[in-house]
């Protein structure tokens, strides 16, 4: 088996800060398909988005790259706390977590939010989804993504 790729190696990273300590979710995925079961209150899927390589860096040894990754925050309304509220909650306490360490551990340069859709019809059982998408800098070898 070959080693993970810096790719791989970043959701690992981002999904074990939201797991660390006090989880902001009991329930963390990586790549999962974004169907989310009833019992589950709140979850929160970490999956990549697109990769882009900075070409004017040349060809050398190293590789420096702009890796989008979404951040799926998925909350289930209730009548203590309306959908709104609660996907708003779980999305705030994820984005604070990922930021108390940008360099996910000097893993990275930086991960910095830069964008965030909702969804309020994921499964018509008041369930919403804010997703965060966050841009990773990160280095790799030029010829392995590692």
């Amino acid at each position: 088996m070959t080693a993970p790729t810096r790719f791989a190696q970043v959701l690992g990273a981002m999904q074990t800060a939201l797991q660390a300590a006090t989880p902001v979710s009991p329930n963390v995925f990586r790549a999962r398909a974004r169907v989310v079961p009833q019992q589950m209150a709140t979850a929160i899927v970490v999956r990549p988005a697109q990769a882009e390589r900075d070409a004017s860096v040349g060809q050398g040894a190293m590789a420096l790259w702009l890796t989008a990754v979404a951040v799926d925050c998925y909350a289930r309304g209730s009548a203590a706390s309306p959908v709104d509220v609660a996907v708003d909650a779980l999305m705030g306490a994820a984005v604070g977590r990922l930021m108390q360490d940008p360099s996910l551990g000097g893993l990275v340069g930086s991960i910095d939010p830069q964008a965030v859709a909702w969804d309020f019809d994921v499964d018509g059982e008041q369930t919403a989804c804010a997703t965060v998408t966050f841009y990773v800098r990160h280095a790799t070898a030029a010829a392995t993504f590692l």
